[in-house]
């Protein structure tokens, strides 16, 4: 590359690296400077709290899931065998 192409690309460099400073301090100005991570226990440095946390949504997702089933099923018995 010959020196004014070198300028050239320094200068757009500069230019590109001044606009993403603009953007990021644009960004850090409309959070109020806060992390946009939510506050969960899924998120937190202790291990047995991100452990009991998972155990909970997982416990959640499986009721859901299975709940629908199990009413299907009782309903199909209650309604299908004879009385005794």
């Amino acid at each position: 590359m010959a020196e004014p192409e070198l300028a050239q690309a320094l200068e757009r460099a500069i230019e590109e690296i001044q606009s993403l400073k603009m953007r990021l301090n644009t960004l850090e100005l409309a959070t109020g400077g806060k992390t946009a991570l939510p506050q969960t226990n899924l998120l937190s440095g202790n291990f047995l709290t991100r452990a009991f946390a998972v155990l909970g949504h997982y416990l959640v997702a499986a009721l859901i899931v299975a709940l629908p089933f199990y009413v299907i099923v009782f309903l199909v018995v209650y309604l299908f065998l004879p009385n005794r």
